[in-house]
């Protein structure tokens, strides 16, 4: 009987043991901070990532444009009531810190920023043209420095982010 159950634990932590690979394997079929970007293919993609964040509705409005509303840019049209409780406002600097919108397009922001590291930090070890590995470098320089110019005139002192997170760090929206 102690035979028997030598042999099963012996065989048990060998499973455990070996399970140890199979369970640390990235799934298939999903991106990774390792796996992306690692070709020329990966940095134009990873470029039009940063472009992106100007088409998501979190940086182009976040539901409305809130710089234009504090500039005289842009008024408040159509009925006085319509959308007075979220752009209004805006518009006469009553705003507090949570007020809606603002979250959304802080994150939307920092999005851009976020992918915007990912191809500083990436592109430069990727085997490929050099004059498109200059350009796609270029332009994610210039929309890092756009997104950041923007959350300055909104905020001013803003964090700094200019480096990819650590493997295992969860930015969630970013």
């Amino acid at each position: 009987m102690n035979t028997k159950k030598i042999i099963i634990s012996t065989i048990l932590v060998l499973l455990m043991l070996g399970c140890d690979n199979f369970l640390s394997v990235n799934p298939q079929g999903e991106l990774t901070q390792e796996a992306f970007p690692t070709t020329a293919a990966d940095a134009l993609q990873s470029t039009n990532g940063v472009y992106a964040t100007l088409r998501s509705w979190n940086y182009h409005s976040g539901g409305f444009p809130i710089l234009e509303f504090m500039s005289d840019d842009a008024h408040k049209g159509s009925n006085p009531n319509d959308g007075a409780g979220t752009q209004g406002p805006y518009e006469n600097f009553t705003f507090t810190p949570t007020q809606d919108g603002l979250d959304r397009w802080w994150a939307g922001l920092y999005q851009g920023i976020r992918r915007a590291n990912v191809v500083i930090e990436k592109v430069p070890a990727i085997e490929m043209n050099a004059n498109l590995k200059t350009r796609y470098l270029g332009e994610a320089r210039f929309l890092r420095g756009l997104y950041y110019f923007d959350l300055v005139r909104a905020f001013g002192g803003v964090p700094l982010v200019t480096a990819e997170p650590a493997q295992g760090y969860c930015c969630r929206n970013l």
